[in-house]
């Protein structure tokens, strides 16, 4: 496919001109509702909240991008770096993100989001929805919240709090950004809450038809979603600000603000409409432009992993057909793509939604918390254990009481194209608990599962890596940024062009005050090891 460089939208960034962004949008979101897109009235608008509500889909559909604009939203950056999905394809000449070159290309992991989620947010802020139609603001609240999480986990400094109020707005910290996310998302549990015990049936009638998610307008499953990624934040700042981090956690968990995610909830996922095709499907199958990574196929193999035939399709290059096999991260692939278009494919259904929130990864959330002696409701070897078994049970996968007692370790890598990337396994840690074991031997085993049961959820993954470290990691093999040599991992995007040119003050000041004066690839921010 021809891949789009720059965004062309002749914009002022983050400009209150953007909220006209929201309006061509949104009426496609009427689809399937029997309303006639070209005759809608103040009248339909008003009825039941939906001038509020016809936002939600578009932002719901912008977390993760629903469609294929999610190959440069994160395909071709987090998945790579998160060791799930690697391209067959010479983008550039291999001179592209997935070998750390990051400036002026591909600015949909920024604008994706920005441009579809937080703008139609602060149409909802504007509008005085918050006042109007507090339940259908909370849900906005959410949206909101998820993207901003991670548009400040990939990028560092963010506009959260001070969105839309100028044409330049103030970037917050990471730090502020958190804290600006966990305040929306008390405000918007506690509007959910109130809404559902005035009347139980208001997320049925004010939002189940909007509802583009598997949750189906459920207003107490969103709750739990809100707590979820509460609770994954809090653990995200455990050691960067571990009372901070402990407080947040506690909130998440109190049984009065509803729980989180679990078994019963299901994963959180999306679609743009019951027929659309899943994104993954067409970069896998129409277009030949995403193959298994190394890393996932190694560790699901050697494991033993009933989830590795869920997740991938055998291999059809000759020497290894029958086989798994995925590719290295960054390494120099041939204009032909042969013969890593033939590697391990992705086993995804033409009409699946896209995953955004995983229903397992509450219980390694809380397993860590219990490692790092929170008081979670659990032992840290029970929770990884459920964690285990809720990830099995959702993917329909078998053989869990075996797998829980497995000593294997990750597989070693064979790429029989180019011997010169064979490597051992990166890592000895197996399955099985062992009590007994280290605080890190402990914790590389609960991110580990946690990263194979949120595939193919990059962003998060890749966050978690940054984090923690773990799982251990293919380092890319042929890195085109002098700032990243082998051996090195990348630890952020660089903001587009349109960011540094339109906001050029802000921007300036964010990177004076927040990334050390460089707007590169290789600097730590807020809560990264």
């Amino acid at each position: 496919m021809k891949m789009k460089y720059i965004n062309k939208n002749n914009f002022k960034l983050l400009c209150l001109g953007l909220l006209t962004l929201a309006a061509p949008a949104c009426t496609d979101d009427f689809e399937g509702l029997n309303v006639d897109k070209g005759r809608i009235s103040d009248a339909d608008l008003a009825k039941d909240g939906a001038e509020a509500a016809f936002l939600l889909p578009i932002m719901m559909n912008n977390i993760v991008v629903t469609g294929t604009g999610v190959q440069t939203q994160q395909n071709l950056q987090a998945e790579s770096y998160a060791g799930y999905l690697e391209a067959p394809t010479a983008f550039i000449g291999n001179v592209n993100t997935m070998t750390y070159s990051t400036k002026g290309i591909w600015a949909g992991s920024y604008d994706a989001s920005t441009n579809n989620v937080m703008n139609n947010w602060l149409t909802m802020q504007k509008k005085g929805y918050d006042v109007k139609y507090p339940d259908l603001y909370a849900i906005g609240l959410i949206l909101k919240g998820m993207a901003g999480q991670r548009l400040t986990d990939t990028f560092g400094p963010y506009p959260y709090s001070k969105f839309g109020n100028t044409a330049e707005p103030k970037f917050d910290s990471p730090a502020e950004v958190y804290a600006g996310i966990f305040a929306d998302l008390e405000k918007a549990v506690a509007a959910l809450l109130a809404a559902e015990k005035a009347d139980p049936a208001a997320d049925t009638k004010r939002f189940a038809k909007w509802d583009r998610s598997t949750f189906k307008g459920d207003y107490l499953k969103w709750v739990k979603l809100a707590n979820t990624i509460r609770l994954r934040m809090a653990m995200r700042i455990s050691v960067v600000d571990p009372a901070k981090g402990k407080a947040e956690a506690d909130k998440a968990l109190l049984p009065a603000n509803g729980g989180v995610m679990d078994l019963s909830t299901g994963s959180f996922q999306v679609a743009a409409s019951a027929t659309a095709v899943n994104p993954y499907f067409t970069m896998t199958n129409a277009w030949s432009d995403t193959r298994m990574s190394a890393a996932i196929i190694t560790y699901l193999d050697g494991f033993k992993d009933s989830r590795l035939a869920v997740y991938a399709n055998p291999a059809t290059h000759a020497p290894i057909a029958g086989t798994f096999r995925g590719i290295r991260p960054g390494i120099e692939k041939p204009a032909d793509k042969k013969p890593y278009i033939n590697y391990s494919t992705f086993k995804v259904a033409e009409f699946a939604p896209v995953k955004i929130v995983d229903g397992a990864e509450s219980y390694f959330l809380k397993a860590e918390g219990a490692l790092r002696g929170w008081n979670v409701g659990g032992t840290a070897q029970s929770l990884y254990e459920e964690g285990i078994r809720a990830s099995f049970t959702l993917n329909g996968a078998g053989g869990v009481d075996a797998y829980l007692n497995s000593t294997s370790t990750q597989a070693a890598y064979v790429d029989p194209a180019n011997a010169s990337l064979n490597s051992e396994p990166l890592t000895s840690n197996t399955v099985k608990w062992d009590e007994a074991g280290s605080f890190d031997n402990k914790l590389e085993k609960i991110i580990t599962q946690k990263w194979i049961a949120l595939f193919p959820e990059g962003t998060e993954a890749w966050s978690e890596f940054r984090r923690t470290g773990y799982p251990a990691q293919y380092a890319i093999a042929f890195p085109t940024n002098p700032r990243l040599p082998k051996g090195t991992f990348i630890k952020r995007l660089t903001y587009p062009n349109l960011v540094a040119s339109s906001s050029k003050a802000a921007y300036d000041a964010a990177v004076t005050a927040y990334l050390q004066g460089k707007d590169e690839p290789d600097i730590k921010f807020y809560w990264m090891k």
